[in-house]
């Protein structure tokens, strides 16, 4: 029950939540053809330019090209429900829904929808707005939602509660209300240990929900990481900063052989402010997104080096990163700098 705590699903006569479709894209190959115009360069020349294009074009088509959906906002604001979804790991912050893992309705007329979302496997820094709909909400300190627009009675139709995954102890609430038995009760082992999630209760109201269950989204401050340069772990959407973690992490590529010197510097550059027209300034290169469990460490790196246009590399048996950077030229290069005359 602690590793598993949300694989219970309980309904009665509430409506189901869609499923959404996955949309699979196909990646289509076509041919290449190579034109050589020679002037007065050798035939050599333009036989070695002409292989030099052929190859570049070979090594970038059988190059794997990243699927930047996946740490987009692409179908990340939405509630699923599925029989065995895979984990979602947040680095930054995103605005996402979750998985619905737990369902129960509660009351004589089963008048109260009880609802778990998971929003991200392990524990987050924040869980921010919540969204019903797409429209912020106002939540009180016991958690009922006060809008007028969804409830407008004294006696609010919503109530809802933030756990963060640093939670210990079982949602006290749910388990007052709970009414299953049996196998199926829920005890205080109910915890959730490492889960970010919301806890959602409804109260049925036609008027409230003209269109059936809402869709509940967040705010999400996600994962802390840890930075090399000082030691500490905190939240950082430092593209460098999340590379590593990921390098590191359990879930990820597991290797702690990392060259801290090398991500340092990389995280510098990252941290850089660069100055918009008109807007202020912006850190150089972030990383707000989510990664999946289900998806291959490759294209997870493959995807988070665009963020900074850098490159993870193997060498003297430790991870390195280089980010795109300007460096000022320190060689002014002349016709005395060539082995021979033009």
């Amino acid at each position: 029950m602690k590793n598993m705590p949300y694989n219970v699903m309980r309904h009665r006569d509430w409506d189901h939540a869609p499923r959404d479709p996955i949309s699979i894209g196909a990646s289509i190959a076509g041919a290449l053809g190579v034109t050589s115009t020679v002037g007065v360069f050798l035939v050599t020349a333009a036989t070695y330019f002409a292989i030099s294009a052929v190859t570049s074009w070979a090594i970038a088509a059988l190059t794997p090209k990243p699927r930047f959906g996946s740490l987009g906002s692409q179908g990340i604001l939405v509630n699923t429900r599925e029989p065995a979804a895979a984990h979602q790991f947040v680095y930054g912050q995103v605005r996402k829904g979750g998985t619905i893992t737990y369902l129960e309705t509660t009351g004589e007329t089963n008048e109260y929808l009880h609802m778990i979302v998971a929003l991200a496997g392990h524990p987050v820094d924040q869980i921010g707005d919540i969204y019903i709909d797409d429209q912020v909400v106002t939540i009180d300190g016991s958690g009922n939602v006060t809008d007028a627009f969804l409830d407008g009675e004294s006696n609010p139709t919503i109530r809802i509660q933030k756990f963060d995954g640093t939670q210990t102890t079982a949602p006290a609430d749910l388990l007052s209300e709970s009414e299953l038995t049996g196998a199926d009760a829920l005890t205080s082992a109910f915890v959730g240990n490492n889960i970010a999630y919301l806890y959602i209760r409804m109260k049925y109201d036609q008027s409230a929900y003209p269109n059936g269950i809402p869709l509940f989204t967040a705010v999400v401050r996600g994962k802390r990481v840890f930075d090399p340069r000082s030691s500490t772990t905190a939240w950082s959407d430092n593209a460098a900063l999340c590379i590593r973690d990921y390098l590191t992490s359990a879930y990820g590529l597991s290797d702690s052989n990392v060259d801290d010197t090398a991500f340092s510097a990389a995280a510098n550059i990252s941290d850089e402010l660069v100055t918009l027209s008109g807007l202020g300034t912006v850190k150089r290169y972030t990383i707000n997104g989510i990664v999946t469990a289900d998806t291959s460490p490759g294209d997870v790196f493959n995807q988070m080096v665009t963020a900074c246009a850098g490159t993870l590399f193997w060498g003297t048996g430790k991870w390195k990163l280089t980010v795109a950077d300007y460096v000022a030229p320190t060689k002014t290069l002349t016709l005395d700098d060539l082995r021979s005359p033009i």
